[in-house]
């Protein structure tokens, strides 16, 4: 089995890695219970034109269910080996695919290049990093469901982006890269650069798919950090910020 730095040196290398059983089977039975629950409920925010539903106010209205996913043991060594105490949960969604789904191709964070290139107009600042951890409830496999990447998609800034977003003639860029298809099972979970550009979809559209995205950025300004003012907008977004929530693998690594 990898040791942390070799996971980490995966993540960076291919932008991606695949965490096999990062959830109990009691807790992936849970949390997908609860996902359909909240479905049942109406709690969803919509319904888009791709076949993807999604739900914003889980983390809120069931924190007992859905907190334990952010930083969850499982991925915390990465996470915080990545980010320190910089890293904070930027969003946290849940997806159902009821019918056909085929997601359009995409980047979590567009502005990630741009972002990068206008750092090195400043004396001070950073170039933004994000970081999406995304946990299955059901087993994607071939032909019924799967999680595509550009390979080597996050190493360059990808054509036609800017000035303005084609995303037209980003989608065809995307099509006629080299590509990396993942099954991921339930429990499972990927853990990826939020700048590489990926694509989700099914094969057959009676198949019941869910998983719940925890986004994370790096934040200089951590909790923890001595200010006079209190950071009200972050406050409990942090989840490494005390030292008993840090994970012990992750003392001595490279971060």
């Amino acid at each position: 089995m990898e040791n942390l730095d070799e996971t980490l040196d995966r993540l960076e290398r291919d932008g991606f890695v695949w965490i096999e059983n990062a959830l109990s089977p009691e807790e992936t039975e849970q949390v997908r219970q609860r996902v359909f629950y909240a479905k049942e409920q109406g709690w969803q925010e919509g319904l888009n034109a791709v076949g993807n539903m999604w739900f914003d106010t889980l983390l809120d209205r069931e924190p007992e269910v859905f907190g334990p996913l952010v930083g969850h043991p499982s991925l915390a060594p990465i996470l915080y080996a990545m980010m320190g105490r910089q890293c904070q949960l930027r969003s946290y969604r849940a997806h159902i695919n009821p019918g056909p789904y085929l997601q359009e191709w995409h980047m979590d964070f567009y502005g990630y290049w741009n972002e990068r290139r206008d750092a090195t107009q400043h004396r001070v600042a950073v170039t933004p990093t994000s970081i999406n951890t995304t946990f299955y409830f059901q087993d994607n496999r071939p032909g019924q469901g799967f999680l595509r990447f550009v390979r080597n998609g996050h190493l360059a800034e990808p054509p036609h982006l800017y000035p303005r977003l084609d995303h037209a003639a980003f989608e065809k860029w995307c099509y006629e890269q080299e590509l990396v298809t993942l099954y991921p099972k339930a429990g499972d979970a990927i853990v990826f650069l939020s700048h590489i550009p990926h694509q989700g979809g099914k094969e057959n559209d009676e198949m019941e798919r869910c998983n719940v995205v925890c986004h994370y950025q790096v934040c200089p300004m951590h909790e923890s950090v001595w200010y006079v003012s209190r950071p009200r907008p972050f406050k409990g977004s942090f989840p490494f910020q005390k030292p008993e929530t840090i994970p012990a693998v992750a003392y001595g690594s490279r971060a």
